[in-house]
């Protein structure tokens, strides 16, 4: 499986059947979402959206039932702030 999507670095591990927490990426990130595909290493990709994060996930792990050898990456559409805003996103 080939499927990147964001975390939050401190929260606990998830139960292997839970279901991820949409609300909170949302709140968290953005509220609109893309789904980023590489298809080969020559450039053949493509992204899909906006999307909410619900919408995002369910594309994503869809395509990837279907094309696992493909990366599929979920990603915020937009985060407001600035860069250093974004980086102490991710360090805390």
């Amino acid at each position: 499986m080939a499927l990147v999507y964001p975390v939050l670095a401190d929260a606990p591990e998830p139960d292997e059947d839970a279901e991820p927490d949409f609300a909170e990426l949302a709140a968290d990130l953005s509220d609109n979402w893309l789904v980023e595909i590489a298809v080969s290493e020559d450039g053949d990709d493509a992204c899909f959206g906006p999307l909410t994060a619900r919408a995002a996930w369910d594309l994503a792990v869809e395509l990837d039932d279907r094309q696992p050898d493909w990366t599929i990456a979920v990603v915020p559409l937009h985060a407001a702030g600035t860069a250093d805003e974004l980086v102490e996103l991710f360090e805390e």
